[in-house]
């Protein structure tokens, strides 16, 4: 039973990775070529188009429990806990009227195809390179006050480990916030690390808990408030989501 179990697992991680690279080679082409227009409304759609068809063609959906309402007419930073690959749809399948850019690693660009996509509708950051990391504050101040773009910040800087519950987050976040006076949504994923860890026979469809806990201002504060209050919150909610450390590499 356990055999079986684990060869159905396998099967269901290949056809997502057969569905993403469709979905990169299909969709992600046609957001490839209008981010040349710069029609950011219809790129969007696009972009979201690509996150649900991956999301939902994988066998996940997801549960939505707020304790605060966006503002259409506001932008924001929306951060959340990084578990997985599936963070990042998931971000897209969550906001439908509040277009997201993402903050990345510099890194991914070097892949073929998808990097070439990642680098048009995305802020790349050098962690290795100062200046890069300054810069980003200009860009995301651009796409909160001129393109009309949220951005979406994963505080921890990639993928923990799966026995480290919570990242300790880098500033990036917080700083921008306070550089660009917006405000912060916080965001949890619950389960993620168990439903689609990076180990290649372990995981599970199904349905994702996903908590909108607050909004932080930056008015008045230091980014290390906003920093250590957004750790908090987020740790609390997930420090009792057992994990399971089967087959851990």
């Amino acid at each position: 039973m356990k055999y079986l179990k684990t060869v159905a697992t396998i099967l269901w991680k290949v056809w997502f990775y057969i569905l993403t690279a469709l979905c990169t080679l299909t969709v992600g082409v046609i957001i490839y070529l209008m981010s040349y227009q710069n029609n950011n409304k219809l790129t969007y759609f696009f972009m979201r188009m690509w996150g649900c068809v991956i999301f939902y063609g994988s066998g996940f959906t997801y549960s939505l429990y707020s304790k605060v309402n966006l503002d259409p007419n506001e932008n924001y930073i929306f951060i959340a806990n990084h578990t997985s690959l599936i963070d990042v749809v998931l971000m897209y399948v969550l906001h439908p009227k509040h277009p997201i850019v993402f903050v990345g690693k510099k890194e991914l660009e070097k892949y073929p195809v998808f990097g070439r996509i990642y680098k048009k509708v995305s802020i790349l950051v050098d962690r290795s390179n100062n200046q890069s990391k300054q810069a980003v504050f200009s860009a995301v101040k651009k796409e909160l006050t001129q393109n009309n773009r949220n951005v979406v910040i994963f505080p921890e800087g990639g993928v923990p480990k799966r026995k480290i519950i919570l990242e300790k987050f880098k500033d990036g976040a917080f700083i921008s916030s306070v550089y660009c006076n917006s405000p912060i949504v916080v965001y949890v994923f619950h389960n993620l690390k168990n439903m689609f860890p990076f180990v290649f026979n372990l995981g599970y469809p199904g349905k994702v808990k996903v908590e909108r806990i607050k909004i932080l201002f930056p008015e008045g504060v230091t980014k290390q408030d906003l920093k250590e209050e957004a750790y908090h919150l987020i740790y609390e909610r997930i420090k009792d989501d057992k994990i399971n450390h089967a087959n851990i590499r």
